[in-house]
């Protein structure tokens, strides 16, 4: 749970007063940090909650700590499922043009 300790210290909250929410001690949350005990599913989840972040995040399965900001439109989901059916040779040849059409669009 290392990144536990990235976002609490982003958020300029202390390590009491997130205890205090999650009705813990101080000590579990630093032995959460310090990988030597492993808080409960449901205390993942409140600190999820407080923390305005994710469980992924806090479980470091992920670098992003606010994953839900990532929306996809209609037309970008189409392009994704289009893209996934092409053949290997093909989503190559995709990739090269939308780099030549990104190269173009920054002259």
């Amino acid at each position: 749970m290392k990144n536990l300790k990235k976002i609490v210290k982003s958020y300029n909250k202390s390590l009491t007063s997130l205890a205090v929410e999650l009705e813990v001690s101080q000590e579990a949350i630093s032995q959460y940090i310090s990988g030597k005990i492993f808080p409960k599913t449901k205390t993942i989840i409140q600190m999820a909650k407080i923390l305005n972040t994710s469980t992924d995040y806090l479980l470091d399965l992920t670098d992003n700590p606010n994953p839900s900001n990532f929306v996809l439109s209609e037309e970008e989901n189409v392009l994704i499922q289009n893209y996934r059916k092409l053949n290997k040779d093909h989503k190559l040849k995709a990739e090269t043009y939308i780099e030549a059409l990104r190269d173009l669009s920054k002259s």
